[in-house]
C-alpha cells in the first residue's frame, strides 16, 4: 500500500504500472509492455489517498520535476510463499535474542546477521529495475 503524504501529480514523479502484469515473469511483462500490449500508466492521488497494489506487477518511480520533495509512505506485506530479497529486513542476531516469540515469529523469514556492520552498502532493490 502506498500513501502520499503530498497530492501526487504529473509533475512531482507519480508512480507507474502495468496493469495484468502481476501473474507473468518479469521478462514476459517486459515483452508485453516493448510490444504494445499493456502501457505503463500514471497514478495521480491526492494526500491521503491509498493506493493498494501487487508489488510483482511491472513498476516504476518518474522524475520529480519540482523543487519540493513527494513523500510516501509504503506499507508491504508479503505471503511467505512470496520470498522478496530484495527488501528483507536484517536482523542482528544481538537484537535477535532480545525479540518476544511473537516477534521472531514475524520476522522469521528475514536473514539474522552478525552486524549491521557486515551486510553490503549496495542496495539489493536495484537489482530489480526494470
Amino acid at each position: 500500500m502506498n500513501f502520499p503524504l503530498v497530492d501526487v501529480t504529473p509533475e512531482n514523479g507519480p508512480f507507474e504500472v502495468a496493469r495484468r502484469t502481476h501473474r507473468v515473469t518479469k521478462e514476459e511483462g517486459l515483452r508485453l509492455l516493448e510490444a504494445g500490449v499493456v502501457q505503463l500508466e500514471p497514478i495521480t492521488l491526492k494526500m491521503g489517498d491509498v493506493m493498494i497494489r501487487d508489488v510483482r506487477g511491472l513498476h516504476r518511480g518518474t522524475p520529480n520535476h519540482t523543487d519540493t520533495p513527494r513523500p510516501m509512505a509504503v506499507i508491504g506485506y508479503s505471503r511467505r510463499w512470496l520470498l522478496r530479497p530484495e527488501v528483507s529486513i536484517q536482523i542482528p542476531r544481538e537484537e535477535w535474542h532480545k525479540l518476544s516469540d511473537r516477534a521472531r515469529h514475524l520476522l522469521r523469514f528475514n536473514p539474522v546477521v552478525a552486524s549491521l556492520e557486515d551486510r553490503s552498502a549496495a542496495e539489493v532493490y536495484q537489482a530489480y529495475a526494470y
